[in-house]
């Protein structure tokens, strides 16, 4: 098969239930494969997921387990596109009158007809819809008897303004009327519009066909809109211009039918209508709440105290939470499963493979290790199918030669994208779900060309770790964001030592409070990345395996929320960056994000104060003032994502700065939330002083111990040399003193 061949779809791909577990549960895996031809599925133990041929390359261990074995190819399907769904009654029935409308702020009205409400049924040629698209506000109805009409206003709406439309039908009179009117008043929008025309034709819905809002159709979901909608009626009646406007700005009418009001229940997947008749519907594929609705006036910024201000749904055209795919096999995890990072290894007839990680914890507060590394999967999900839009000619130069997995989220936007990207409409990406195929999630990606080492990030360039921990004879447990933020602390108390990854950088209240926790108690951690601890998440039961952020009021951010829409719709609180919540990552780690570069990295100095006698143990066997000049991620320990001490943030008086980085190319900028004026920083520094990585010792109550090093690519540097170098024996050094060796 010629590799580079263009294929329209991955050929075979899928997802699990969940990312982590425990022995003794099960794991359920979902797959779609293009082929006619059945594929082979298998477990293995990930142990390196780089590709470069420079470090240890690809090790995987073939575990045996109940699953393995031969499976026939299914094509699985992925219906993009955010609604709310009311299933069909007898009462939405438009054939004898009806006015359907809302209050819309249209996003991206060029690219078609989008619907607003629906109850039309594509294969009878059945119902009515309400729609907005390049021709303006226009509505449809048919009879189920290939009789159609089609009115619009022929004038478009402008975008990012808010607007009442609504359509009616009157059967006495056989007119139906097509309507819209700015809700604010302005010189630049248009005066209230309207169309009339005589119509005899009677909109007869399909028996079961389901009222839709925010698209059309049924099984197969289509013409969905992007942007606001507010308040959604249905009358089963033609209601005249003034009583409608009255409806839509909030009055109550015994006429209506059903009215939906989504300031209620926002952190749910409910859709309440507020009417006698209690039609509730059901929000699909996860469009973002908590957004400012018609009203806002500015008064309140918190969703919480003033609900009715953010009444609205911000639905979008490619929206995904759950794939709804069927289930493939099922792993049953032994009950005296190693715990570890392992994955469903897929393999089709032309030896096209596919892998679906998952993390098996040992048995809550019963380790099989000293030693447990914590998985960042909340950062996972985050990041999951970001597409960079670097995927070029020598990026896949570079995927060719080492054997690299050539699917890229630049090419592969079916999935949904991360959070660092954003929607068809220009608005940013502030979900991210697990329940769809995540194809940055795998070993053998890699992310960057052009760059020194490998150009990995987080699954595979985390590997970089859990390589040299197995090489250097080290036994550790695995856990995950999950656990901890479910559990607290009492599942990592059990642990003499607790190692991050490369980039722990989200977390909820509840895991970074189990996190501070821990030190507090006593544990010894060591936090081996950078921009860690820097952003909140929020997760909700309601929508189980998704993740929420919200980037307002500074950090560097792909992009940033709306004035207003700060605080989370899953919990309520406010998000953005830790730091602005009173908890900059240095009163955990010792150090915190400083600087944002290139994926280069530079060696660390060490500093007058290591030699010191209580952290000069740190270097035992060391001889070199320089450190880390070398390794797998940006060619440096030091790179690409920097934190540095700073006790005014948070930072332990007792910590000891024991090297830091310098030499930093021009690419590497302050933070903004560290820029004041184009004169001054928040410290009150120089900005070069600013732009370092500071690898910090303190020792905490109860016996306890931090060791950070405040660098993205540091963990690619343990495997250089077969981990015979300074950073190594750097990293053996503190872990033996964490585990009283």
């Amino acid at each position: 098969m010629n590799y580079w061949k263009k294929i329209d779809e991955i050929p075979i791909t899928g997802y699990a239930d969940r990312f982590s577990l425990t022995p003794g549960e099960k794991i359920h895996f979902k797959v779609s494969s293009a082929s006619k031809d059945p594929y082979k599925a298998k477990l293995i133990r990930v142990v390196s997921g780089d590709p470069n041929p420079e470090g240890p390359g690809l090790i995987e261990e073939d575990i045996k387990s109940n699953f393995s074995g031969i499976y026939p190819s299914r094509r699985q399907t992925i219906n993009l596109g955010s609604y709310v769904r009311v299933p069909a009654n007898k009462y939405f029935d438009p054939s004898k009158g009806f006015t359907v409308g809302a209050t819309i702020w249209p996003t991206n009205i060029d690219i078609n007809d989008q619907c607003i409400i629906s109850q039309f049924n594509s294969a009878h040629d059945a119902g009515m819809a309400l729609f907005v698209g390049p021709k303006g506000v226009s509505v449809v109805v048919a009879d189920g008897q290939k009789n159609i009409t089609r009115l619009s206003i022929d004038r478009p709406v402008s975008e990012k303004r808010w607007y009442h439309i609504w359509a009616t039908f009157d059967l006495e009179l056989e007119k139906l009327g097509i309507y819209q009117t700015a809700v604010i008043d302005s010189f630049d929008l248009d005066r209230p519009l309207q169309k009339e025309i005589t119509c005899s034709i009677r909109p007869r819905p399909t028996p079961k066909q389901p009222l839709i809002i925010g698209a059309a159709g049924n099984k197969k979901i289509t013409n969905c809109f992007n942007g606001k909608i507010e308040r959604p009626f249905f009358i089963n009646d033609a209601v005249i211009y003034k009583e409608v406007l009255d409806i839509a700005k909030g009055s109550n009418d015994q006429r209506i039918t059903a009215v939906w009001d989504f300031s209620k229940n926002i952190s749910s997947q409910d859709a309440l209508d507020i009417s006698e008749n209690k039609f509730h519907g059901k929000i699909i594929n996860l469009p973002t709440r908590a957004v400012k609705g018609f009203i806002w006036d500015g008064s309140c910024f918190d969703w919480t105290k003033k609900p009715e201000h953010y009444g609205a749904i911000h639905f979008h055209d490619d929206d995904l939470y759950d794939c709804e795919w069927k289930t493939d096999f099922i792993f049953h995890v032994p009950p005296d499963f190693k715990s570890g990072i392992y994955a469903a290894k897929l393999e089709t007839t032309d030896h096209l493979t596919e892998m679906i990680p998952f993390f098996v914890t040992a048995p809550l507060k019963k380790p099989q290790a000293r030693i447990c590394v914590l998985i960042p999967t909340f950062t996972y999900t985050v990041y999951a199918n970001i597409a960079r839009g670097n995927t070029n000619n020598e990026m896949r130069q570079r995927m060719k030669d080492w054997g690299a997995q050539k699917w890229s989220a630049d090419d592969h936007i079916e999935y949904g994208l991360s959070t660092y990207n954003y929607h068809s409409d220009g608005s940013g990406i502030g979900y991210s779900s697990r329940r769809r195929p995540i194809i940055t999630m795998r070993s053998n990606v890699i992310s960057y060309p052009e760059v020194p080492g490998s150009g990995c990030r987080h699954f595979p360039a985390d590997s970089h770790l859990w390589y040299w921990l197995e090489a250097k004879g080290y036994d550790f447990d695995v856990i995950t964001d999950d656990e901890i933020h479910k559990y607290g602390a009492d599942v990592i108390d059990c642990y003499d030592v607790l190692i991050t990854c490369s980039h722990p950088e989200y977390h909820t209240s509840n895991s970074l409070n189990a996190l501070q926790e821990y030190t507090n108690k006593g544990g010894h951690l060591l936090y081996l990345g950078g921009n860690g601890f820097y952003w909140k998440v929020a997760v909700n039961d309601h929508w189980e395996d998704a993740v929420e952020i919200r980037r307002g009021e500074g950090g560097i951010r792909a992009w940033a929320s709306e004035p207003g829409e700060y605080y989370n719709a899953f919990d309520g609180t406010y998000g953005g960056l830790w730091r602005r919540n009173g908890r900059a990552p240095q009163v955990l780690s010792g150090v915190g994000f400083t600087s944002q570069g290139d994926h280069f990295g530079k060696p660390y100095r060490r500093s007058k104060q290591s030699y010191n006698s209580e952290v000069s143990w740190i270097f035992d066997g060391i001889i070199d003032e320089i450190i880390g000049d070398f390794g797998l991620s940006g060619g440096g320990a030091a790179g690409f994502e920097l934190d540095r001490a700073d006790i005014n943030l948070g930072t332990p008086l007792n910590a000891t700065i024991i090297a830091s980085s310098e030499g930093h190319d021009d690419s590497f900028v302050l933070v903004p939330e560290d820029i004041l004026t184009h004169h001054d920083t928040w410290p009150h520094k120089p900005i070069e002083e600013l732009i370092r990585a500071d690898i910090v010792y303190f020792d905490t109550p109860n016996g306890g111990g931090v060791f950070s090093v405040g660098s993205i690519t540091f963990c690619g540097s343990l495997p250089h040399n077969n981990c015979n170098n300074n950073i190594s024996k750097m990293i053996d050094n503190v872990i033996r003193k964490f585990l009283g060796n």
